[in-house]
């Protein structure tokens, strides 16, 4: 096989390695990108719950309050004391953990966005490769075809000249003779003579 062909045959073989890679990478960007939405949605869904709970205990300190103002005696203001700090310090937790979740929303939609981005142009990219690449390989298996039929010509009419060569007489010609053969086998053209009578 000679360079040419060489060359067409590892192209050939090294464009669907190629394609093969990029799907893999879209693959790997698409299930990154379905991670990053669940982890955040999950995220959201903790903001909603922490929310939830901040509205509670924000109305429970309110209600504590009431308590207080309204005790008759040491003991009741005392329970409705301990019950204020309890939600204030539950109010505290809960605000500072949707703080947490605020910026892991935060960091999670603008990494997510990048990463759509990301996504979107290398599967742009792989559609684009994918139809030039069949036009390249038309065009390779082309030449290639133009290759080996052009080998094959050559060698057909090789083959057609070296038969003549080694096989069979050109006509009109006679067969050599061999001188070194015994003169008993050897070809002779002298006629017989005649039988003597006078013997």
């Amino acid at each position: 096989m000679d360079d040419s062909a060489r060359d067409i045959d590892a192209e050939l073989k090294q464009i669907p390695q190629r394609l093969e890679e990029m799907r893999n990478s879209v693959q790997t960007l698409e299930t990154m990108l379905a991670q990053e939405r669940q982890q955040l949605s999950e995220a959201e869904q903790l903001k909603v719950k922490q929310t939830g709970e901040l509205k509670e205990r924000s109305e429970g300190l309110q209600r504590a309050r009431k308590k207080v103002a309204q005790a008759t005696s040491i003991r009741e203001a005392d329970a409705g004391e301990r019950e204020v700090e309890a939600n204030r310090r539950a109010i505290k937790e809960r605000e500072d953990e949707l703080g947490r979740i605020a910026q892991a929303i935060e960091a999670k939609t603008a990494s997510l966005a990048e990463r759509e981005k990301d996504f979107e142009e290398t599967k742009s990219s792989l559609q684009a490769d994918e139809e030039s690449s069949k036009a390249r390989v038309a065009e390779l298996e082309e030449q290639r075809a133009k290759l080996l039929d052009g080998r094959d010509r050559n060698s057909e009419r090789g083959d057609h000249h070296q038969r003549r060569h080694m096989h069979g007489v050109p006509h009109g010609a006679t067969a050599p003779v061999d001188n070194r053969a015994p003169a008993s086998e050897r070809a002779t053209s002298v006629p017989a003579l005649p039988p003597d009578h006078h013997s």
